[in-house]
């Protein structure tokens, strides 16, 4: 499997984490990466766990796995609102662990997307499809 590292989507990721006020996610502990998996998924987010933080000396990190086959043919809305699903598996605590798709994920990731409609022509105006093309 091919994978590289997309700093312009890592651009991205910042401009969704401030817009939507996700002050529980420092955005610099986030990477993300395309791959050419032949997942269904369109992303995916990997957590680094303890053992892996305390063996590498690196704090909480989290890496957004974009699958290019199923992502790229998303609208720019629709790989933002991906996104945003992505970063609601962030724990408040940011960690390292990814929350499941459980009711309270449900529930967050609902409140999320309301935020998302209010905040998304704001977005959209600060280039972020340019950064996710």
């Amino acid at each position: 499997m091919r994978v590289r590292r997309d700093k312009q989507a890592e651009e991205a990721v910042k401009l969704v984490v401030n817009e939507l006020g996700l002050t529980h996610i420092n955005p610099d502990a986030i990477k993300v990466v395309r791959s050419n998996s032949k997942s269904r998924a369109y992303a995916r987010i990997w957590g680094v766990c303890k053992v892996l933080q305390a063996g590498l000396g690196v704090g909480p990190t989290y890496v957004i796995e974009l699958v290019e086959r199923n992502f790229n043919r998303l609208t720019c809305e629709e790989k933002v609102e991906t996104i945003v699903h992505e970063l609601a598996h962030v724990p408040r605590t940011f960690s390292g662990a990814v929350r499941p798709h459980n009711t309270y994920f449900r529930r967050d990731l609902k409140v999320l997307k309301r935020v998302l409609r209010r905040k998304l022509s704001k977005l959209l105006n600060d280039g972020i499809c340019d950064l996710l093309h």
